[in-house]
């Protein structure tokens, strides 16, 4: 028994020491952040070093599947008014996790006309441990984006709406709402019963509420 027990503690000790029982993600280090991302190929999990990423270019995903971008606490600035800071389009199964993400501030009266995260004909998508702030027209812009997550975000100080969801299903868990345009509310739509999804959208949410196609629950609103 002696013996099984020494040698258990050795082959554990052996497998700490190995890193075979670490998070395998490798650390991405690059300063040219929309290359690295808009190439990545499917199901690949990525893990940002934690710092300012300038951004010249939109972050594009398109197409792409089982997909884990990490921002590991980074924020990521878009040097650009007029566009989005993240797209994502035709994709499935993606994973947007823990960072932040703004454009540069506004110096005239026409302010910022892009949104923060953008994405259209998706599938499967979570937004979780995010901050989605400021100048952006619009913290999450989402059409046509069936089982959108969204947990555990700061989405505030956007201009236009903290979100615009055309349907078919979304979850609103655990996200604080501040300060955004249009009393904070969240600009929601269905599918029509006719199989064509509403737009623009007919519903203006600033509580948590269950409805065909929506869940929300402990939500925030400043």
């Amino acid at each position: 028994m002696k013996i099984f027990l020494s040698l258990f503690t050795f082959s554990t000790l052996l497998l700490f020491a190995c890193g075979t029982v670490k998070d395998a993600t490798p650390l991405l280090t690059t300063d040219d952040l929309p290359t690295a991302l808009n190439t990545l190929s499917s199901g690949s999990s990525v893990k940002l070093a934690p710092r300012v990423y300038r951004l010249d270019e939109v972050i594009i995903l398109d197409g792409k599947q089982n997909i884990t971008i990490d921002g590991n606490g980074s924020t990521l600035i878009m040097n650009s008014l007029s566009e989005n800071v993240i797209h994502l389009t035709g994709c499935t199964n993606i994973k947007l996790l823990n960072f932040k993400a703004t454009h540069i501030e506004p110096s005239g009266p026409t302010g910022c006309t892009g949104n923060v995260l953008y994405m259209d004909n998706c599938s499967e998508v979570l937004v979780q441990d995010c901050d989605l702030n400021g100048s952006g027209i619009v913290g999450i812009a989402a059409y046509n984006v069936d089982n959108l997550q969204v947990k555990d975000n700061y989405i505030h100080e956007n201009s236009q709406y903290s979100i615009i969801y055309q349907g078919p299903s979304l979850l609103l868990a655990n996200n604080t709402f501040e300060d955004n345009g249009n009393d904070n509310v969240i600009y929601f739509s269905y599918v029509e019963k006719d199989g064509i999804l509403g737009w623009p959208p007919d519903t203006q949410i600033g509580s948590d509420t269950e409805r065909e196609g929506l869940v929300m629950r402990d939500n925030i609103f400043k």
